[in-house]
């Protein structure tokens, strides 16, 4: 039925992801300049090529073939981070490193506070992340990982999470996350809306809770600008 519900919205959101029916000059430039935006980054072939090495290996040394960022949605979280460029980010999961490294590739200057239990687990994984480890804030806890990016935060700084999964244990940890920044400025990226019923839950809790700002999702993944100067709006896109 999932699939199913792809394919019937998938003219619309291609339409949409167009800029065809978008009457906000904000929401125009971010789908047109941001999200679909074709410039070809020197980053995705890194991107890509980090992204097959996980693969590859983990099935080799480990027998299984995890299930990563693909390709489009990590060039995606790299454009979005790139239009923000924010300092510091907050990551919940790591897609094996590779959602991560598609943050932090957009500046040297740029860190993470990053919280997944489940990368220690994955040799790969660990060597994609070594290589930004001078830039990353590992916590071995949601609330920990959360009090500690809020404590890094400068006053005027956009805050920048991205939450790839969320264990059981932390369901309670991430609606309390989510509620405290929908009343803030900044952006959020929900991955696996589509495919993890916590994420799912998380994703209708965000637009629920949302008084401004607007959201874009291709059913499957959700980035929501956080902005009081902005409407209350929904948008499906296509992201190629």
């Amino acid at each position: 039925m999932g699939k199913l519900k792809h394919i019937g919205s998938a003219l619309s959101r291609y339409q949409t992801g167009k800029g065809f029916g978008v009457h906000s000059p904000f929401a125009f430039g971010f789908i047109t300049d941001v999200l679909d935006e074709k410039y070809g980054y020197y980053s995705y072939e890194r991107l890509q090529q980090m992204r097959l090495s996980v693969v590859e290996r983990t099935r080799v040394l480990q027998g299984y073939k995890p299930r990563v960022i693909s390709i489009s949605e990590a060039a995606a979280l790299f454009r979005v981070a790139n239009h923000y460029n924010p300092a510091l980010f907050l990551s919940v999961g790591s897609s094996y490193g590779v959602a991560v490294a598609s943050l932090l590739m957009v500046s040297s200057r740029s860190s993470a506070v990053v919280y997944d239990p489940a990368v220690t687990e994955n040799a790969a994984a660990c060597e994609v992340l070594d290589e930004y480890k001078g830039r990353i804030i590992d916590h071995a806890g949601l609330q920990a990982a959360v009090a500690d990016y809020e404590k890094r935060l400068g006053g005027d700084d956009c805050r920048f999470v991205v939450i790839n999964n969320i264990a059981d244990d932390d369901a309670d940890a991430a609606a309390g996350l989510i509620d405290a920044l929908v009343a803030e400025t900044g952006v959020v990226v929900l991955r696996n809306i589509d495919s993890s019923r916590r994420m799912s839950s998380l994703w209708k809790r965000c637009r629920e809770a949302m008084t401004y700002g607007m959201t874009f999702t291709n059913e499957k993944m959700a980035v929501i600008v956080i902005n009081p100067k902005l409407p209350r709006q929904d948008f499906a896109i296509w992201l190629s």
